[in-house]
């Protein structure tokens, strides 16, 4: 029997994790640290709850009660993860589900005034999919800690990253180890593929008495990088929306139009190349990709203004060809 008691698991759209904010192998990285910090800067003992036999909890929230909670899952009774919160309902239904502190790993910036006007705090410790870093691993201690729970932890999807720091949380404070704690990951539909996120999970271990954790920020400064392949992830999964829709406006999504999006999904894709050709002059291979990805957003702009959606579908699915090869070779 695990140690958690897991409820809910809403899919939100295509259950696929964004591009790393932070993967290793790419030249630029994300800079914790920050906007508003909280706490002072002694060290600090580690954080562990009182050791007590696993508990079932009673049966947990399910779509009727929260449908704009993607992705919900109640990991102990002050532990929650999901999806990122992107409507006023979302963060509503945070606040009537009792959550105090909201804990975004994502490199996108929290939506920190809609928090509170609901009376809730953000923190913000973003990290990508090829792993949780140390310090990332130090703010989860102290987040279990420090902050008022229930706490909800999120990525975009509330698939992958979230989960992972959910569990990480959860053997932070002492309620599970890394064994046990991947539990979370099988839940959430965590994928295999991100097997940094498994690695580290496992791995990780509560901060001894007397390490510095770091301190807890609203808003984390994220390399220009990172912000760019948000975009590149949010404008292709907003056209998977409209794709849904038969390349109209999803019913759903009043604001996003197809060819729009697309239009983001270009401008990211060239910022990321120029980025990266700064940083890294001599990977040809990856501003090729980047090149060929950009030029087939162009056609595909092209199609949802005159196309037909054979060919919308044909070009999409040509675009998401390329950005899963270049996901296997600089981020998985």
């Amino acid at each position: 029997m695990s140690d958690f008691c897991f409820f809910r698991d809403r899919t939100k759209g295509q259950n696929q994790g964004r591009p790393a904010r932070s993967p290793r192998g790419w030249p630029a990285a994300l800079v914790l640290g920050g906007l508003l910090g909280w706490g002072a800067t002694a060290p600090h003992a580690a954080y562990a709850e009182p050791a007590a036999p696993p508990k079932l909890l009673p049966p947990g929230p399910d779509g009727t009660e929260f449908p704009d909670l993607h992705n919900l899952i109640r990991v102990t009774d002050r532990v929650y993860s999901g999806a990122e919160p992107e409507s006023d309902l979302a963060f509503e239904e945070l606040a009537r589900l009792g959550i105090k502190t909201i804990v975004s790993v994502d490199g996108a910036r929290p939506d920190v005034d809609a928090a509170r006007q609901r009376g809730l705090r953000y923190v913000h410790i973003p990290f990508g999919y090829d792993g949780v870093d140390p310090q990332a691993g130090l703010a989860l201690a102290r987040v279990m800690r420090d902050v008022e729970g229930p706490i909800y932890f999120h990525c975009h999807h509330g698939a992958h990253r979230g989960p992972a720091a959910a569990a990480i949380a959860c053997i932070a404070s002492g309620a599970a180890d890394g064994d046990s704690a991947l539990a979370v990951l099988e839940r959430a539909g965590t994928s295999k593929g991100y097997a940094g996120l498994w690695r580290d999970v496992k791995a990780f271990q509560p901060p001894a008495a007397g390490v510095r954790l770091p301190e807890l920020v609203e808003v984390a400064e994220v390399g220009s990088l990172a912000s760019a392949m948000a975009a590149v992830d949010r404008a292709s999964d907003n056209l998977k929306l409209c794709q849904a829709a038969g390349w109209k406006t999803p019913a759903d999504h009043p604001d996003i139009d197809a060819g729009q999006q697309a239009l983001l999904l270009r401008e990211g894709l060239h910022e990321t190349g120029r980025l990266v050709a700064e940083d890294n002059p001599h990977d040809a291979r990856f501003a090729r990709w980047m090149a060929e990805a950009e030029r087939g957003v162009v056609a595909l702009e092209a199609a949802i203004a005159s196309g037909e959606n054979r060919q919308r579908n044909a070009l999409f699915q040509a675009v998401q060809s390329q950005c899963q090869q270049c996901h296997l070779r600089y981020r998985n």
